[in-house]
């Protein structure tokens, strides 16, 4: 074989090897799944959330049942909020938010109805319901936690990209599938929650306010609350 023979084969070999590598790479690339969502400062989060709602006033509570502060409940959301809302003649709501801009696998531990019964009061009821908020039908949680004489009732839902898982199952499945498309999602959990007589039913008036907040949202919130 001449020379210019074998520089021809060489060059050939090395010029689908280089193709080849960068397949590879290109595959790579698009299979490691890459942040959509940017993070919101505590600050500007804090601004997007609204002051009123309908005859509601908020005002900052730590009164809420939250997870055990320890390390891993701390780091599970960089946007934790909390607040009451209250009103001449109207029945106190409280709510939760906690939003973060890469979802994780260890988010369990916000929904309520493992934080309540770690804080003691157990989950008397727990059922899935289709929540009508605005134009919506959103796939929720109605709870009823046991507060001694008085019962929690409490709406909540979590958001994982663009879905609603109703269990920790299904939310993990949400998050391997965006994953796998090459996302990592945001995710966001949402409670609202009042204090009843026992053998209450404020489905309804939970429902009612979500959807009085939900009108008075900007966009950039209602992208937290409904994706």
């Amino acid at each position: 074989m001449d020379l210019k023979a074998k520089n021809s084969k060489i060059d050939r070999r090395a010029l689908l090897l280089g193709a080849g590598f960068a397949l590879c790479g290109g595959a790579s690339f698009v299979a490691t799944p890459r942040q959509t969502s940017s993070r919101i400062s505590e600050v500007a989060f804090q601004a997007l959330l609204p002051a009123k709602v309908g005859g509601w006033t908020a005002r900052v509570s730590s009164d809420l049942i939250l997870p055990s502060a320890d390390a891993l409940s701390d780091k599970l959301y960089e946007n934790l909020k909390t607040y009451t809302y209250e009103g001449p003649g109207l029945p106190t709501i409280m709510f939760l938010i906690a939003y973060s801009s890469v979802q994780q696998n260890d988010v369990q531990v916000h929904r309520p109805e493992v934080c309540y019964p770690m804080s003691g009061y157990p989950i008397l009821d727990n059922r899935p319901v289709k929540a009508r908020i605005g134009n919506r039908g959103i796939p929720a949680r109605y709870l009823t936690a046991d507060r001694g004489a008085l019962r929690e009732m409490i709406l909540y839902w979590t958001r994982v990209g663009q879905r609603f898982p109703l269990n920790w199952t299904q939310q993990r499945i949400e998050m391997a599938r965006a994953n796998v498309s090459g996302v990592i999602p945001d995710g966001a959990l949402l409670r609202f929650s009042t204090i009843s007589a026992e053998g209450s039913n404020d489905y309804q008036l939970l429902t009612d306010f979500a959807h009085k907040m939900a009108q008075s949202l900007n966009p950039k919130m209602k992208e937290v609350f409904f994706g």
